[in-house]
């Protein structure tokens, strides 16, 4: 067989870090950056071309990227019962809860420092009170009334949770369809009849729901990123094929969003590429190593970068009169101010935490186990007792 084709009898390649999966990540939480700091520019960007308006499609490949990562890193623990559903779900959140409460921390500091000052937030529908335990317990997505709220981009951590803990369950369902070519075509289905059931109860298609209604448009997508892992163990492509699919599928979504909106065809590039990563041999790359680490703190600590930011910005207009070209160079400086804050952030903060909480979690679930280890604890009782 050439290393250009497919072959079920191969196997996949290990997630390693440095490589096309890094790459992606952090391609997708500096796109979501940009999204949000779009309106702030000189001209907005979404009035300059549509496609930075499309920023749902960066949170969507999130989304799908959160499924593939934890199928390939899960799945096979899951179909052999070497994994307790209950501690992974434990430790799924202990991994994005701490970080998260630090920044909504960090944000009720900001509100209640700034309003001290005489200085009221420019979106203070976003700053309630009542919505802040919400936002705390990661709940908001549940159904919840309100705007957006607070740290804005939690959303998605929100409906993660759930996602998190209807894992193990959708492993298990999808992998008695014997084909990963049906289990997709059947996650397809259901992506496709939640979002008709969206239009039709809602009025909007899934992709553009309200952030109450998050869980409608995360858990579909989450599933097809757990079905395209499947799909990537099972049906193992070479490293020239897969860079070829790459290629293809970037250059795909490019033109699509450069042409109009076509978000069912941009979605199935966006899987194609995460497929392809799996297959490709690239690897060493040390910026997407770092770019990889950095994904989680970008996207979660962007959000209070560009408020204090462009709170700054505001402040010295009132007080200098800049040309245009020094608003775009401030403007600009955002990103890698957001890059610069992620970075200490991951390493003082989200790190630290870690590191802290990881063997407390795994001493706190030792005893539960996975099926697997409770079937062969009983039959060593048994041996024991004979």
């Amino acid at each position: 067989m050439s290393d250009t084709g497919a072959n079920t009898a191969k196997v996949a390649r290990p997630l390693s870090r440095g490589g096309p999966l890094d790459a992606l990540r952090f391609f997708a939480a500096f796109f979501i950056v940009v999204y949000h700091y779009a309106e702030q520019a000189p001209v907005s960007l979404f009035s300059i071309h549509p496609a930075f308006g499309r920023g749902y499609l960066a949170t969507d490949f999130f989304l799908l990227l959160s499924g593939y990562v934890l199928g390939r890193a899960y799945g096979s623990r899951v179909s052999d019962g070497r994994i307790h559903d209950g501690a992974f779900l434990i430790k799924r959140i202990g991994r994005v809860w701490p970080a998260h409460l630090v920044m909504i921390a960090a944000f009720v500091a900001l509100v209640l420092g700034t309003t001290a000052l005489g200085m009221q937030p420019r979106n203070p529908q976003w700053y309630q009170w009542d919505q802040l335990p919400q936002q705390v317990f990661l709940i908001q997505t549940w159904g919840f009334q309100g705007p957006s709220g607070w740290n804005m981009p939690t959303w998605t951590l929100s409906a993660l949770l759930v996602c998190y803990a209807l894992f193990p369950t959708m492993w298990r369902l999808f992998s008695r369809i014997g084909s990963p070519w049906m289990a997709l075509l059947v996650g397809c289905a259901v992506f496709v009849a939640v979002d008709v059931f969206s239009r039709q109860v809602f009025g909007l298609p899934s992709f553009h729901l309200h952030l109450k209604n998050g869980l409608y448009r995360a858990i579909p997508l989450f599933l097809m990123g757990v079905l395209i892992a499947r799909l990537a163990r099972e049906v193992v492509i070479g490293p020239k094929l897969a860079d070829a699919l790459a290629v293809f599928a970037v250059v795909g979504f490019v033109v699509l969003n450069g042409i109009g909106e076509f978000a069912y065809p941009s979605l199935a590039l966006l899987g194609l590429l995460i497929f392809a990563a799996s297959g490709s041999a690239q690897n060493g790359w040390g910026w997407a190593k770092t770019g990889g680490r950095l994904s989680f703190s970008l996207y979660l600590t962007n959000q209070f970068v560009g408020a204090v930011w462009f709170a700054m910005q505001r402040l010295l207009d009132q007080k200098v009169a800049l040309p245009e070209a020094a608003h775009w160079a401030i403007w600009a400086m955002a990103f890698p101010a957001a890059l610069v804050f992620a970075w200490l952030f991951e390493r003082l903060v989200d790190a630290p935490l870690q590191d802290w909480l990881k063997p407390r979690l795994e001493k706190a679930t030792a005893g539960w186990g996975g099926k697997r280890e409770r079937n062969q604890a009983a039959q060593a009782m048994v041996t024991t007792l004979r």
